[in-house]
């Protein structure tokens, strides 16, 4: 996808060419904010508001600044950032609610119980990282972006992101083998 044709077609007031690129980028924020250990409609209504900031403030967008994804997930970033933020003022078990299971849900064959035990286990030890440490993680190995970009959204040096990064990974290590034991 040429971004910069899309941007272009858009400045000339082209609203399909902004659909493409909400499609395009949709699935990547989604997750994006999904790691950041939203929920599900938490994560949706951001990305909604982030691609809604997008349109509002494409004019304010530099390309010799940065790339469109960089500005892009800066902007879902501080969202969820100031989301997660507000949650944790409004109530820390918040996160713990959207983990519990319905009573009523049939068993499911070991395997998968045990995935799901697993990424749960995960959910609640990335919870308990800062926000700081979560978007870094996040940003840098499920969205597989370069650490110039990821340094760049987090604001930070590329040496402050690896060290940010390394002290998370071992954190994260440590709350899942405490988990574990």
């Amino acid at each position: 996808m040429d971004i910069r044709a899309l941007l272009e077609r858009i400045n000339n007031g082209d609203r399909q060419a902004f659909a493409q690129v909400v499609a395009h980028y949709q699935r990547p924020l989604f997750g994006f904010l999904g790691r950041m250990a939203l929920s599900s409609a938490h994560a949706e209504e951001i990305a909604q508001e982030t691609f809604l900031r997008a349109w509002r403030k494409l004019a304010d967008f530099d390309p010799s600044l940065a790339a469109f994804s960089t500005w892009l997930f800066t902007i879902a970033r501080n969202l969820a950032l100031h989301e997660l933020e507000r949650a944790a003022h409004r109530r820390e078990n918040a996160v713990l609610d959207d983990v519990a299971e319905p009573a009523c849900e049939r068993p499911q064959p070991e395997a998968q119980l045990a995935g799901k035990q697993q990424r749960q286990r995960l959910q609640a030890a990335l919870h308990r990282l800062s926000l700081q440490e979560r978007s870094a993680l996040a940003l840098a190995y499920i969205e597989e972006m370069d650490l110039a970009v990821v340094a760049r959204i987090e604001a930070c040096s590329v040496g402050a992101l690896k060290t940010r990064l390394h002290r998370a990974k071992e954190k994260l290590k440590q709350l899942l083998e405490e988990n574990d034991g």
